[in-house]
């Protein structure tokens, strides 16, 4: 049956991702991944998609009202003929455009992260590329910048905003932007922001809100006097923040939580949209932060940074990226006030058939302590009980959600059920989907409760004869590769690990890391490195010092190049379990960040893996 998990994750592989879905009025555009690149499509007079050759393009947006089109490719800004995909335009910037917005007058506001500096904020653990040999790191030197620049006219400028790094902007073309900034120019930075007016002339701001949590998509209102902001934990999904922008007053928003994107519609009403459980909600909100219609739907919408986002284009409707258990993802339409997406493109017909293959159902059990936990399973037809693999996420202030086939862990949880496993997805405190309160209750108590959650949704599948107690098996990656070697370390249920780019030592991390000092701040509750108590109680949690307690053969895979959780911390934990008599193999990726993306290393990490819970009695 490994042969069967093989050919799904190569049929995984080539699936064709759309992103980037922008509308304005019944226009619409959106990029579709390919060998070539994000390739730009565009709706035809018939309502068909229809891709402009030559395109290797992101981050689509259309100048409000004129039909022309603006693309951000690495580090330029160009103008697309939609009908043919000829550059009109172009505008080069020093360092990665991250995002922009445009104006109906073809003004840019772009977001350009430096040469050296680590791309994407945190996610990929890549930096931007630099020129520099010898490379030399100064702090503050690498920043996130605005620039200005209109479509159609060479040249930019930069908006001199100092010490300041931009994390996210929105801007209507006025004198001034609204921002998520911070002093910290590292990845760190992120997990300390501001939101504050920034004046594009001359760069002077204005702080309206600091908090300890985290922010994301700042939108201004149609008439510049107000605006909204999402405040949540991490990898941002939480509630909404009002602020007057006059008087700087600011009122959160009750009525909706887990809230990922969402923006103005008019003067009085916002669209939104986010998690609810394992699947995803939308609808509209009052400009005074009254619910009028909230939907949810059992599968998942794509967006910025894999989080839901939607495309309004026309009266009542929507455009997004929309996949569920059934289907691959396709971009689609739905209804503003009621969901019900229906896709309209067939990229990924192929793929399809893949679900036939095995069972999906959701899951609910209680924690120690009585909490009501909740995750998915994915596991082959028949009756069990079937060889169990636990898939802990990242985070882990993330999900597992009602996707096709699950992209964390190298696509791995459908090809593991097609290889005859039943693979537990679980959504432990600390994760999206189930409000603030949920995702909070990790903090201070990482490795603790969501561990407890984690096996007691095994225990779950076990009791109800789904899985085998003799052949069980743990991984994940990022905070799930920590939670993965944590739980070896404390139990000796398991009979294989695999830990990907994991952190395997909290006390290093603070200094390893380029999200140390933000990141392990908030979730840690302060616990600080430099003192001896906290040295305590982070060395408590953290596996590299309880190697003498692991007998779990452990396959640790780590990308080369990753800055969140770097090559050196697998290597701590490689000679920490080897050095105990641990069966271990640590496997090094070139060139890769925090997650594969090279085609041949992802297949070789399948392999690896398949591979590892074959040889230790999981797999057949």
């Amino acid at each position: 049956m490994t042969a069967d998990a093989r050919a799904a994750h190569e049929a995984l592989a080539a699936v064709r991702l759309p992103m980037d879905v922008t509308a304005d009025g019944g226009k619409l555009a959106f990029t579709v991944s390919s060998g070539e690149g994000q390739v730009v499509h565009v709706l035809d007079a018939a309502g068909r998609p229809r891709s402009l050759p030559g395109t290797d393009h992101a981050l689509l947006r259309w100048i409000p009202g004129t039909g022309r089109l603006i693309a951000a490719a690495e580090s330029r800004v160009e103008e697309l003929d939609p009908e043919t995909g000829e550059i009109l335009w172009s505008e080069p910037f020093d360092g990665s455009v991250e995002d922009f917005s445009v104006t109906s007058d073809g003004r840019v506001l772009a977001r350009v992260a430096d040469p050296g500096s680590d791309r994407d904020g945190m996610h990929l653990g890549l930096r931007v590329p630099a020129s520099e040999d010898p490379f030399v790191d100064v702090p503050g030197a690498r920043l996130r910048r605005l620039v200005l620049a209109r479509a159609g006219e060479p040249g930019s400028k930069a908006v001199p905003l100092g010490p300041l790094t931009v994390w996210e902007a929105d801007w209507l073309g006025g004198e001034t932007a609204l921002a998520v900034v911070s002093a910290d120019s590292a990845p760190s930075g992120y997990y300390k922001p501001e939101l504050a007016v920034v004046d594009v002339r001359d760069g002077s701001t204005r702080t309206l809100l600091t908090t300890p949590w985290q922010l994301a998509r700042p939108r201004i209102s149609p008439d510049g006097t107000r605006a909204v902001v999402v405040e949540g934990l991490s990898i941002v999904s939480g509630r909404v923040l009002h602020v007057d922008l006059g008087s700087g007053e600011v009122t959160r928003w009750d009525a909706v939580d887990d809230v990922t994107d969402l923006g103005w519609l008019d003067a009085d009403t916002l669209w939104f949209t986010g998690w609810s459980g394992t699947g995803v909600q939308g609808g509209v909100l009052r400009a005074d932060g009254t619910l009028l219609h909230r939907w949810t739907a059992s599968g998942a919408l794509g967006g910025k940074d894999g989080q839901p986002s939607l495309a309004p284009c026309g009266p009542g409707w929507v455009a997004a990226v929309w996949e569920s258990p059934e289907q691959p993802p396709e971009v689609a339409f739905g209804s503003l006030t009621t969901g019900g997406f229906a896709t309209f493109t067939d990229f990924n017909t192929g793929p399809a058939a893949l679900a036939e293959g095995v069972v999906r159902e959701e899951l609910s059990w209680e924690a120690p302590d009585g909490r009501t936990i909740e995750g998915l399973v994915i596991r082959p037809h028949g009756e069990g009980p079937f060889p169990l693999v636990v898939l802990a996420h990242g985070g882990p202030t993330w999900l597992w959600a009602q996707w096709f086939a699950p992209a964390e862990s190298n696509q791995m949880a459908l090809p593991l059920a097609l290889a005859g496993a039943a693979v537990l997805l679980p959504n432990p405190r600390g994760s999206s989907g189930r409000g603030q309160e949920h995702a909070r209750a990790v903090i201070g108590r990482f490795g603790e409760a969501d561990l407890e959650d984690v096996l007691a949704g095994a225990d779950k599948l076990i009791a109800d004869g789904v899985a085998d107690p003799e052949r069980q098996a743990v991984a994940g990656l990022s905070y799930g590769g920590y939670l993965t070697a944590w739980a070896v370390a404390r139990t000796r249920r398991f009979r294989a690990a695999v830990v990907m780019s994991g952190v395997p030592d909290w006390v290093s991390f603070r200094t390893a890391s380029v999200i140390g000092g933000g990141y392990d701040v908030v979730y840690h509750r302060g616990a600080d490195p430099a003192t001896p108590e906290g040295r305590e109680f982070l060395a408590a949690r953290s596996p590299v010092f309880h190697a003498a307690d692991v007998r779990t053969p452990t396959l640790i895979l780590h990308g080369e190049r990753d800055r969140v959780t770097p090559l050196g911390e697998a290597e701590r934990l490689y000679q920490a379990f080897a050095a105990a008599g641990v069966p271990t193999r640590l496997v090094t990726y070139p060139r890769e960040g925090h997650e594969l993306i090279e085609p041949e290393h992802c297949a070789d990490a399948r392999d690896r893996i398949l591979d590892w819970l074959t040889r230790h009695g999981v797999l057949a």
